[in-house]
């Protein structure tokens, strides 16, 4: 007997059709978004479609976080950015297509795909939204950070012996010399990117391995770890 049906239906999802990476302008106008709209956007699941060419993965984290604090949930990106594609799927957001109705949109920074149906209930309703924790400052030596219940995003560089943790998975843009411990909790689909790897040790859901000298193919190389068959995977992005 199956223990799982495949349901098709139609729910409200919206798409915020981003023109700018200018994140203090981006505040501005999805605060005054949501609280001129606070029934139609509260907890609504939203793509992020981003135009902009400039637009970096740390200010697509900085996006996915402004969308929290103003009760809108992230829950996939649509970009030719490979850059932002890969942070989506490390940080477990859908990847969409072309947008399958161009002529439908209007050329503003936000708009909506269709409105809500009151009769279909929003499955987001009440699902409580983790969005990442963001370190934006340096984290320096003998420091510790850690990030409960989310993933864990480095804006700045991880100095030799910084312990950085998270229960979910880490993404970090700047070069990495400390240690990494991701999914402390048993995470086993926790992931960990380094965009210039020369950490000291990395460490998945307790599986570690330690670098005395991080080998030539992986210093200062965007890399990606996994767990693939109980073993880290490193790959080189």
């Amino acid at each position: 007997m199956n223990k799982i049906e495949v349901i098709t239906q139609i729910e409200a999802l919206y798409t915020l059709r981003v023109l700018t990476n200018n994140t203090d302008a981006l505040v501005d106008e999805i605060t005054a978004l949501a609280s001129s709209n606070k029934v139609q956007f509260q907890h609504a699941p939203v793509i992020l479609e981003i135009e902009c060419k400039n637009f970096q993965a740390n200010e697509l984290a900085v996006l996915i976080e402004i969308l929290a604090q103003n009760e809108m949930v992230a829950v996939g990106i649509r970009s030719l950015k490979q850059e932002l594609i890969d942070f989506a799927k490390f940080s477990g957001l859908a990847v969409f297509g072309k947008s399958l109705s161009p002529s439908s949109k209007v050329k503003i920074k936000t708009q909506a795909i269709e409105q809500p149906t009151p009769s279909v209930p929003n499955p987001h309703q009440d699902k409580t939204y983790q969005a990442p924790k963001i370190i934006t400052n340096k984290v320096y030596s003998f420091q510790q950070v850690i990030a409960q219940d989310r993933d864990l995003v480095l804006l700045a560089k991880v100095k030799p012996g910084a312990d950085v943790m998270s229960f979910g998975s880490i993404s970090a843009y700047k070069e990495v010399q400390g240690s990494l411990f991701a999914g402390i909790q048993g995470d086993e689909k926790a992931t960990i990117f380094v965009q210039s790897f020369n950490a000291e040790l990395v460490s998945i859901a307790g599986v570690y391995k330690k670098f005395d000298v991080v080998p030539t193919k992986l210093y200062a190389r965007s890399v990606m770890i996994d767990l693939f068959n109980d073993q880290l995977r490193f790959q080189i992005i």
